[in-house]
């Protein structure tokens, strides 16, 4: 018998906890449904089956604020993974799309109300792998006005920065 969508899916989260844990990273399911833990960062797990991996709304998947994605190839036996920081790969579907529907007139031939998008391996190349974006989370030092790290790198500063950088904020 073959696997249903549901199992496919949930064995996919199954091995990103189980490659994130080859390469060393503290790993475990989060949930019931969509997101493993990695080194105490949530990511959401997507699994491809027949050669992509399938957005049935773009708006919904560009407007989460998801921190890190693993696409899972499980193809034709396959199993790869690529580790993509959210908002890398959210720009990117987005962009292509845009593209797509550029050369289309800015409406879909067959279903002009359809939403969908797809990831493809070669769109995600660059993250084959990547497990190093996994970075292991340091304990926040306490500086008595706050719990601060250095978002941008996780790391520990030895004493409290002047100014946040960008995007970050007191914990």
């Amino acid at each position: 018998m073959a696997p249903s969508n549901h199992q496919k899916h949930q064995a996919g989260r199954h091995l990103a906890v189980a490659e994130a844990l080859l390469h060393g990273h503290s790993a475990s399911l989060h949930g019931a449904q969509t997101f493993v833990t990695i080194n105490g960062r949530t990511a959401a797990v997507q699994v491809a089956a027949q050669g992509g991996w399938m957005i049935v709304d773009i708006d919904r998947m560009t407007a989460m604020s998801v921190d890190l994605y693993v696409l899972v190839d499980v193809t034709e036996g396959r199993r790869d993974f690529y580790v993509v920081p959210g908002d890398d790969l959210r720009a990117g579907v987005r962009e292509r799309h845009d593209e797509f529907m550029a050369s289309v007139g800015g409406v879909r031939p067959r279903t002009p109300n359809s939403r969908h998008a797809a990831i493809y391996p070669a769109n995600v190349e660059a993250w084959r792998n990547r497990w190093s974006f996994v970075r292991r989370r340091e304990p926040a030092r306490n500086w008595g006005r706050g719990l601060l790290t250095d978002c941008t790198t996780g790391a520990r500063p030895a004493r409290p920065p002047a100014a946040l950088p960008p995007g970050c904020a007191a914990q």
